[in-house]
């Protein structure tokens, strides 16, 4: 009975069976070429914690790129919130359908930052972003020069918007993907405005695959806690550098966010 949305397909939810509702929830969207099933992982590893967590895949997974899967994430809130009014749900009545955080990797990841610029009722149900490992490509002849035929770049003005957003990034990153110089996490901290909530964790040494690293995974689960569960008793852990870090920058300031 789970709604296939228009916008993406082989949507998954997975839900806690031994937490109090109501529910907040987390909607994971793949990398290139891959599938709902790529982040079946993330979705179990969340849902362990007590959130609501939805695994979509683009409708195409070759030719669908970052706004069609940022499209596809925006389509997956209107999913969840649909099954907390679906009587035969199991998850009926117990949902929050007013906090959401969007997410993904690579692709996915940098479709993530882009649903937060949107212009779409459910972005206002969105209460932070979290980007594994993201690759952002947006083409504007306005603001970007032409080459090769493309406009394409990353500005200030492409991420415009004032949601929470966690990136997680590969030091060396850039040398598996030459091709996204100027389009990666670090780059995508470094656009969205000083004025957001934003965090970078760069995982030293680490590549393309650095988000899957535990201590990256915890980190991505203390922004969902603080973000969406309200738990600000765990800032100064979220705001402490991990070990494995090799940059860490965050505007998140715990006596100023904290009531």
């Amino acid at each position: 009975g789970l709604r296939n949305g228009p916008d993406y397909r082989d949507g998954v939810v997975y839900y806690p069976i031994d937490a109090e509702p109501p529910f907040k929830s987390i909607i994971f969207t793949p990398g290139y070429g891959g599938g709902s099933s790529s982040m079946s992982d993330w979705g179990q590893y969340f849902a362990s914690h007590g959130f609501t967590a939805m695994i979509i895949g683009p409708n195409d997974e070759i030719n669908e790129w970052h706004i069609g899967r940022a499209e596809g994430l925006i389509d997956a809130i209107e999913t969840v919130k649909q099954e907390n009014e679906r009587v035969s749900s199991p998850l009926y009545g117990m949902i929050d359908e007013n906090s959401f955080i969007v997410s993904g990797y690579s692709m996915g990841g940098g479709a993530s930052q882009i649903a937060l610029t949107l212009d779409h009722p459910n972005v206002t149900l969105i209460k932070g972003g979290i980007a594994l490992n993201p690759t952002i490509l947006l083409e504007d002849c306005g603001l970007c020069p032409e080459e090769d035929g493309y406009c394409i770049c990353l500005v200030p003005e492409m991420l415009n918007h004032a949601i929470p957003t966690l990136i997680v990034a590969g030091q060396f990153e850039l040398n598996e993907l030459p091709d996204y110089d100027g389009l990666l996490g670090q780059d995508i901290y470094e656009n969205t405005p000083e004025t957001t909530v934003k965090m970078l964790f760069e995982v030293a040494n680490g590549g393309h695959g650095s988000s899957y690293e535990s201590e990256a995974r915890e980190k991505a689960l203390q922004w969902a806690k603080y973000h969406l569960l309200d738990d600000y008793g765990i800032c100064e852990t979220l705001i402490e550098q991990p070990s494995i870090a090799s940059e860490f920058q965050t505007t998140l300031n715990c006596e100023q966010e904290s009531p």
